[in-house]
């Protein structure tokens, strides 16, 4: 009897382990079919021994790490300077590729050109698996490729303005955002060795000596609200959200993007911190190595210390159906987009001084009855070279900002101008030096536009803010879509009598200077 029923509990106990291994399996599938994107790939950095060539020991640690783990990556992501270069820099390469090649195939790394490798050339013919001048001029230190969901951007951080500081410079940055803008992944992730946003050792000596050329770089990753942008040349771990906080020379920037530097596979450790802003992790002296999983609209990040110990996890998400993101940028002399910007130009029109210029005059006259009761006009005009804006974003809103000096009870009207003048020519009879209006003052509708694009009232001194309204948008596009169609703006009524004085382009205090702000997507 017992050997029964031992005998029927063990048929029990195998069809209870079969239903239960059908039904572990069935929820396994069903889980995976859930994600219709799903994969992983590891980042690391600075592999460079501390005087020649590569830390072999430590990279072969974390290598080892990394093969032992369950789930393996797609490939490595490496954020620069993989030996410590020279004249003997080809051979070191050679070397590293041959380490890394005993762990994974070698097409499955994708490195950034680190300083410490220091030619574009000998790195570009040592990593004959990268791809090959997508950015003309640039071999294979400027690259993408695409994986599953995601678009993986390469940058090279390497080369210098003529004051010798790292930049990504303007071929790089049109280049990036044609590639962004053509996307249509959920996930961008951008890497490049010389952080944007130091915090140790290479604080101010990094890509933040010229930061007006940095903002723009992040202004790019902020409009399309990259995933993550990942760097090394520190010798360390550090985790730093860059928000609206590092607003800068004209950028604003509306996401929260972490740069995550990733500097710990070889390279002498440093725990140096000479600017902690919205720094949330870090500098952590420690050899690691980070674990990348996506899983449709988030991606997951872990670090790892050699012993495979937890240091860092987070998450971001982004959604596969993003809404265009908005981009606001400031026009005025002097200072935005940058303090080299001088394309505002302005004057006024003067009917009692009809062929006088006043395109050197600190403050703009705004008039219907100047001099008093014989009912001849002064107009402003001004205009703003908005060229650094894109050709294909569209303008959703713009304003103007004007330091009225003396104030006016009578309301004065914004419209386009149409035809061209220059600020050292232009006069009430002359839009240039021995062309006129077609009626002097720009009065008629060959100079000027009909419909009133603002409305300035301004009965108080000070600063003065006005919005322009749908027609004005439309204007401010057209200057957008076509640079040689931008022939300002004029402001005037003929019927007033209370003028009003705002200061032009030519104030001693930049701030004070008008200033034109476009909202854009």
């Amino acid at each position: 009897m017992s050997f029964v029923f031992n005998k029927k509990n063990l048929i029990i106990l195998l069809a209870t382990i079969f239903i239960l291994s059908l039904f572990i399996s069935w929820k396994s599938i069903n889980e995976t079919d859930a994600a219709t994107t799903s994969f992983r790939f590891v980042v690391m950095g600075d592999s460079r021994g501390s005087s020649d060539g590569i830390n072999e020991t430590t990279l072969r640690s974390l290598l080892t790490e990394v093969e032992s783990l369950p789930i393996q990556p797609e490939f490595i992501f490496f954020t620069g300077d993989q030996v410590m270069g020279g004249s003997d820099v080809a051979q070191e390469l050679s070397d590293w590729n041959d380490l890394v090649d005993d762990y994974f195939p070698l097409n499955k790394i994708y490195p950034a050109l680190g300083n410490h490798e220091d030619d574009e050339t000998i790195f570009s013919n040592s990593l004959t698996h990268l791809p090959t001048n997508q950015l003309e001029g640039y071999q294979r230190t400027s690259y993408y490729f695409d994986y599953g969901n995601a678009r993986f951007i390469t940058l090279n951080s390497n080369r210098k303005d003529q004051n010798g500081n790292y930049i990504i410079d303007s071929v790089q940055r049109t280049w990036l955002e044609s590639i962004l803008e053509k996307s249509g992944k959920t996930h961008h992730f951008v890497q490049f060795h010389v952080p944007a946003y130091p915090i140790g050792a290479h604080y101010g000596k990094s890509l933040d000596a010229n930061r007006e050329q940095r903002d723009a770089l992040w202004d790019i990753f902020d409009e399309y609200n990259v995933s993550a942008v990942m760097t090394g040349h520190e010798h360390n771990y550090n985790r730093r959200e860059i928000d609206s906080s590092f607003n800068a020379t004209g950028y604003r920037f509306e996401n929260s993007i972490y740069q995550v530097t990733i500097g710990g596979a070889g390279a002498p450790l440093s725990t140096t911190n000479r600017d902690s802003q919205n720094v949330e992790i870090g500098p952590i002296a420690s050899y690691h190595y980070m674990v990348v999983d996506v899983v449709d609209e988030i991606a997951k990040f872990n670090l790892y210390d050699m012993n495979s110990n937890l240091i860092d996890s987070f998450e971001v998400k982004r959604s596969s159906t993003q809404s265009p993101t908005t981009t606001t940028i400031d026009f005025q002399n002097g200072l935005y987009p940058t303090s080299a910007y001088e394309g505002t130009s302005d004057s006024y029109l003067s009917e009692n001084d009809s062929i006088v210029y006043f395109g050197s005059e600190a403050t703009l006259l705004i008039d219907g009855d100047d001099p008093s009761r014989t009912g001849k006009n002064k107009y402003a005009i001004l205009k703003w070279d908005v060229s650094d804006i894109p050709e294909n974003k569209s303008a959703i809103s713009a304003n103007i900002t004007l330091d009225v000096t003396d104030a006016s009870s009578s309301s004065y009207e914004i419209y386009a101008l149409k035809r061209d003048w220059s600020e050292a020519e232009v006069s009430w009879e002359e839009n240039t030096n021995g062309s006129n209006w077609e009626q002097f003052g720009a009065d008629s509708l060959s100079d000027r536009g009909s419909s009133v694009l603002g409305v300035i009232t301004a009965n108080t001194t000070g600063t003065y803010t006005v919005e322009l309204n749908g027609d004005g948008i439309s204007v401010v596009q057209s200057w957008i879509d076509d640079s040689s169609l931008n022939y300002g703006l004029i402001i005037a009524n003929s019927s007033n009598t209370n003028g009003l004085d705002i200061s032009s382009s030519e104030a001693v205090n930049s701030t004070l200077r008008p200033k034109l702000t476009i909202n854009y997507e």
